[in-house]
């Protein structure tokens, strides 16, 4: 593993602007790290299964499978067949990645008291998937990396702002070809993204296909 990573050279690199929402693919065994630019930016990520949009990471399912709330150095994320798809395999970051909560979509900003109009994560899934010519009728939950949402012991929860600082990452290996989907959370109405979305920098590394 340690290997794995001092050899994890970028290949290329792709710019999330804050509030927008990116897809890329990936390769078997292929080495992804994806980077908090400015610092308190979580970013909502998806990944499925390039043969069957059907099966995609679903937290529910990860977290039975791995004993914990999300996944932390060394743990998969499983699909809703319950097998791995990513592999968290480096991460230098506080290790806040949420996996209770859904994506933000334009409901919820109508509840904070917004209009409709509001860019959210739920949408840039989905134009994300029409750029790879691909379509679901639902929006799986994402796994929301460097997101703090603190658990309390009686049940309670509190949106804090992420402790994560400029350059922090974590690093995946995919477990099987899939279409990854980045959305650099646009919530600028609580302390989800401390008040000021930011850019999200992803860096796909060397496909061991070649």
């Amino acid at each position: 593993m340690i290997d794995l990573i001092h050899e994890f050279s970028a290949i290329n690199s792709i710019n999330v602007p804050a509030r927008t929402g990116i897809g890329f693919e990936v390769n078997r065994g292929q080495l992804f790290r994806i980077i908090d630019v400015d610092g308190s930016q979580p970013a909502d990520f998806w990944a499925f299964n390039s043969l069957d949009i059907f099966e995609h990471l679903s937290c529910e399912h990860t977290k039975p499978s791995i004993q914990r709330l999300y996944p932390r150095k060394g743990n998969s994320a499983f699909t809703n067949h319950r097998r791995p798809i990513v592999t968290l395999v480096q991460d230098n970051s506080p290790g806040e990645h949420d996996m209770e909560f859904a994506a933000c979509d334009k409901y919820r900003y109508l509840e904070l008291g917004a209009d409709g109009s509001h860019a959210n994560c739920t949408d840039n899934l989905h134009k994300a998937l029409g750029g790879f010519g691909l379509s679901l009728p639902y929006t799986p939950q994402p796994w929301n990396l460097f997101t703090n949402f603190f658990l309390h012991s009686d049940g309670t929860f509190e949106v804090r702002s992420p402790s994560t600082k400029s350059g922090d990452s974590v690093t995946m290996r995919a477990e099987m070809d899939a279409h990854v989907i980045i959305s650099a959370c646009p919530q600028d109405m609580n302390d989800t993204c401390g008040g000021n979305p930011t850019d999200i920098l992803v860096e796909v590394g060397v496909s061991p296909t070649g």
